[in-house]
Formats: C-alpha cells, sequence, structure tokens
C-alpha cells in the first residue's frame, strides 16, 4: 500500500507513518511545517511533500505525484486555535477536508481515513453517545468535523470514493503538543513526567474521552483493514476511558512523588470542554471492526513516566 497521510509530520501523523512503515507501506508526509530533523527516525523511510492543506493545488499536487492507495486525513487546525482563528479553521478544516476527498476522487485514490472529533457532537448527549446521536456542536472545529463526516458520505455514496472516519477522544501521548482545549489532559501528566509543575486551565470535575496515541494509530490502521463489506456506515466513535481532572491528577500524584498540579479554570476554555461528551459509546465499532483499546489510565501514565526519565 501506499500512504500520503495529511498533517504528517504532526503528533499522530509520525506515529502513525512509524507503524506504516514497519508494515512495509510506502509513505508520503503531506505537512505545512517541516524543520531539520523533526522526522528523527523516520528520516530517509519516508517521503515528505511541503503542502497547505488549504491550498487547492498543493492537495492535488500532492496526490497526483505520489499516487496514495489511501490518505489518511489528519491535517486540522485544532480546537482552541480554531476558535481563536475561525477563518483560518474554515480554510484548513472544511476547505482542506473538501480538497482531500476531491483529489483522491480525481486522482484514483481508494480510500480516505479521516479523523474525526468528539467535537462532532454538542452539548446535551447522553452519557456514552451512540453512535448515531444527533450532531450540533458549538464550536467552528466541532461544525468542521460535520461538515467532513457528512461531505465523505457523499463522496463515498455518490462518487466511489472509500470514505471512513473515526470519532477521536483526546489523544495523550509524550510529546504532544498544546492548540487543543484538550491539552490539560497531556500536561497533567507530561509535565510532572519531566518534573515541572502544571497548572490545569480547566476544573477539576472536568471529564471528557481520552485515549493512548498508539490506540488511536491501531483504531486507524484497523479501520483501513476492515473488509468493506463488513461495514455498515463511513463514521465511528471509538473511547478509552473517561477520567476527570481531578482523578488524573491524583493517579499522577500517587505514580510521581512531588508532582505539582493545581487548578485555574479558564471560562472560555471549559466552556468548549464543557460542549463535549463524557463518553462515547464504542460497541459498533468494536462489533464490526474489531476495536478495544489496550492501554488504560495507569498504563499511559506509566509510559509517560517512562518518556520523562529518558528525557531528563
Amino acid at each position: 500500500m501506499k500512504a500520503l497521510i495529511t498533517g504528517g509530520n504532526g503528533f499522530l501523523g509520525q506515529h502513525l507513518a512509524h507503524v506504516l512503515v514497519d508494515r512495509g507501506e510506502a509513505v508520503c508526509l503531506m505537512d505545512i511545517n517541516f524543520h531539520p530533523e523533526s522526522l528523527g527516525s523516520l528520516e530517509g523511510k519516508v517521503k515528505t511533500v511541503y503542502g497547505n492543506i488549504a491550498v487547492f493545488t498543493d492537495v492535488l499536487e500532492a496526490v497526483q505525484s505520489f499516487k496514495p492507495d489511501c490518505i489518511f486525513h489528519l491535517a486540522a487546525l485544532l480546537s482552541a486555535n480554531a476558535e481563536a482563528n475561525p477563518i483560518t479553521a474554515y480554510h484548513v478544516d472544511v476547505d482542506g477536508s473538501f480538497y482531500v476527498l476531491e483529489a483522491a476522487k480525481l486522482f484514483g485514490t481508494k480510500m480516505v481515513v479521516y479523523t474525526s472529533s468528539i467535537a462532532s457532537f454538542g452539548p446535551g448527549a447522553p452519557d456514552p453517545v451512540p453512535n448515531e446521536w444527533d450532531q450540533k456542536p458549538t464550536t467552528i472545529y466541532g461544525v468542521s468535523k460535520v461538515f467532513t463526516e457528512r461531505v465523505g458520505e457523499y463522496f463515498d455514496r455518490e462518487l466511489g470514493v472509500d470514505f471512513r472516519a473515526v470519532r477521536l477522544p483526546s489523544i495523550l501521548g509524550a510529546g504532544r503538543s498544546g492548540g487543543g482545549a484538550s491539552a490539560y489532559s497531556t500536561y497533567l501528566i507530561d509535565n510532572p513526567a519531566i518534573g515541572l509543575p502544571y497548572e490545569a486551565f480547566c476544573e477539576e470535575r472536568t471529564r471528557i474521552p481520552l485515549l493512548y496515541v498508539d490506540d488511536a494509530v491501531r483504531a486507524l490502521v484497523l479501520l483501513h483493514d476492515a473488509p468493506g463489506t463488513k461495514l455498515t456506515r463511513c463514521s465511528y466513535n471509538i473511547q478509552g476511558f473517561s477520567p476527570t481532572a481531578g482523578e488524573i491528577a491524583d493517579t499522577v500524584r500517587a505514580k510521581v512523588p512531588g508532582a505539582h498540579i493545581t487548578f485555574k479554570p479558564n471560562p472560555k476554555m471549559q466552556a468548549i470542554l464543557d460542549s463535549w461528551p463524557r463518553s462515547l459509546d464504542d460497541s459498533v465499532a468494536k462489533q464490526e471492526w474489531g476495536w478495544a483499546p489496550a492501554i488504560d489510565l495507569n498504563g499511559t501514565i506509566d509510559r509517560y513516566i517512562a518518556a520523562g526519565k529518558s528525557h531528563r
């Protein structure tokens, strides 16, 4: 398989690239941000193409030149940055997604696998949120995810592009950057693991679905590999674990002696977090393509601590 990863030099993109390379796949990373040594151990193992997902000609040139069998469409402006820059978010998250699907159609790419989000749901959803629950987000980021799911279904149904999407929870893993309202969940663990204090911008009661990055990558690969005859829809909830921010902090304190964690809620960020689901019903993904998370909160924190020791 030849796989093009948009946002390929980002946190999730690089983790996915490592797994695909280890499987023997040919991989090309498309990104607007490349810098010396940014690829690390991927250097020489993947192709790279500089491109802005919001520029149609950049997307067309990347797809035409690499001729991928599958596009893993990960590029996006994340939630907090999207709210601060809604026009840019529209161009990147809405226009960019349409451009990817249109390029796939024009150049015969068989499949597009897309990272949707819990942010595609809005306030008032049940706990857990069913796979087919009405999607009424209150953020531009969430709106862009709903748009891409719906237009992806159109390309799947009418234009022959096999479109598949996972609604990801907040992704955890050492090295994840900020930009999303869910970043508190990473920093609650990452900062203490490398010996730094952290003041969380959310309330201790805050609870959203979380997933360790290795599980997120495994979900993308599992959904890609699933026989089309087994799938009854295009978009799937997946769930990891859903502790409160206070529970994360308490678990970190128990594992990292001297961890200094405090809370100072930011009303705007808290409003975004409160609009998201507290947990997702992922039973359909389990039934249709064998999804199951492998790493819980304790396993996640242990991996951060190991990475922190290496960092120090």
